[in-house]
């Protein structure tokens, strides 16, 4: 606990973080200004905790050489993030100027994309520690995303959805976030722990919100309003802290990688 409050840097931004998700509960809740702009405050925060993640990955991802492995994983995991964040910008223009965003839409496509430059990412970082089941890795990464949309439509077909293109993304962003969650959490085994497995822990938390969405919008309880306060408040706060907390996990990266570059330039 001590080393974490040596460091100033990470105690403002912990503080920064916590803050923005206060603020943007307090403008989702009270919505203290016009409609629209209020709209505008809380699509925007989405886009800019996005973009917080993005740009703190470009400049991890800068910290290695073209030629180095590091390079391709962490130059990976940053256009996934960017590609997110310039969904959500998609996403928030359509609904402050359609109304209703579109069962599927450009947004959807760019954070399909996003998922798949993650898979690189995360394939590229298994080769690193299991660099002796390159292709089983491989297959078995194929194998998961084609598991995924098997399932999905087996449940499409149980359940004899009436929208199933809907219904087909509803679920695949939650069993997607599942399975990188999942990879990152073996990651965090094979790093049993230490500061290098923080970036791929924090990714699970986006399964975490798509879950919570899920039950919410099903159940029909996402646009209960209660004391004047939506219910959806609970899980778009979520979804904003989510992204926050990825921040958070890659910004513990850069941490690590100037400390040592820190150190290495002390000793020289």
């Amino acid at each position: 606990m001590k080393k974490f409050f040596d460091n100033r840097n990470r105690v403002i931004a912990v503080i920064a973080f916590f803050l923005a998700t206060a603020l943007y509960a307090w403008a989702y809740a009270l919505a203290p200004f016009p409609e629209s702009l209020n709209a505008f405050i809380l699509n925007g925060a989405t886009v800019f905790a996005a973009l917080t993640v993005t740009w703190i990955l470009v400049r991890v991802t800068f910290y290695f050489k073209p030629n180095e492995s590091p390079f391709i994983i962490w130059a990976a995991f940053a256009f996934c993030a960017g590609l997110w964040t310039i969904a959500e910008g998609i996403w928030g223009y359509l609904y402050m100027t359609v109304g209703e965003v579109p069962v599927f839409s450009m947004a959807d496509v760019l954070w399909v994309a996003g998922y798949l430059a993650l898979t690189a990412s995360l394939l590229r970082q298994y080769n690193l520690v299991f660099f002796n089941q390159k292709y089983t890795i491989r297959w078995a990464a194929i194998g998961v995303w084609m598991g995924i949309v098997l399932i999905i439509e087996t449940i499409l077909l149980i359940t004899g959805s009436e929208a199933p293109l809907e219904d087909f993304f509803r679920y695949f962003y939650l069993f997607a976030d599942s399975a990188v969650g999942l990879s990152a959490l073996f990651l965090v085994l094979a790093f049993r722990g230490r500061a290098l497995a923080i970036p791929w822990l924090t990714i699970s938390s986006f399964a975490v919100t798509d879950f919570l969405y899920i039950q919410l919008t099903e159940s029909g309880v996402y646009d209960y309003v209660m004391s004047g306060i939506s219910i959806g408040l609970v899980a778009d706060t979520l979804y904003v802290a989510a992204y926050l907390v990825v921040a958070w996990g890659v910004l513990e990266q850069y941490f690590l990688l100037k400390s040592h570059a820190d150190h290495i330039e002390t000793e020289n």
